[in-house]
């Protein structure tokens, strides 16, 4: 979603969910072929990033999500420019308490992935 100037010079964001950073590899899979990307941010709603290597997403392409070696999300590829792309998940996140967990950690200023 874009954000709306209002006449003062001032933007409101549409978005419905905050966007934190998050830097690192997941993949995306559809049909035969498996896309690798690096994340730009993450949100409840979605992630983005940038292709990496050889391959082409679609919009409007229903894929699967692979954030760290969690369960797949389900999502749509809603927007492209170049290498980056804008993937919505389209499942509940309710479905996927490690990734509910990954987004929360961040949020609150800790390492994506906890050290173990």
């Amino acid at each position: 979603m874009q954000a709306i100037k209002k006449q003062e010079g001032l933007f409101i964001s549409r978005r419905a969910n905050p966007r934190f950073f998050y830097d690192e590899a997941f993949t995306v899979r559809f049909d035969d072929q498996i896309i690798r990307l690096k994340a730009f941010n993450l949100s409840n709603g979605g992630i983005s990033g940038e292709i990496k290597g050889i391959g082409v997403l679609p919009e409007r392409q229903d894929v699967q999500i692979y954030l760290h070696n969690y369960k797949p999300v389900s999502g749509k590829i809603r927007w492209t420019r170049g290498r980056e792309v804008g993937i919505s998940f389209t499942e509940d996140l309710a479905n996927h308490p490690l990734v509910r967990g990954l987004i929360s950690r961040i949020e609150n200023g800790e390492p994506a992935v906890p050290e173990v």
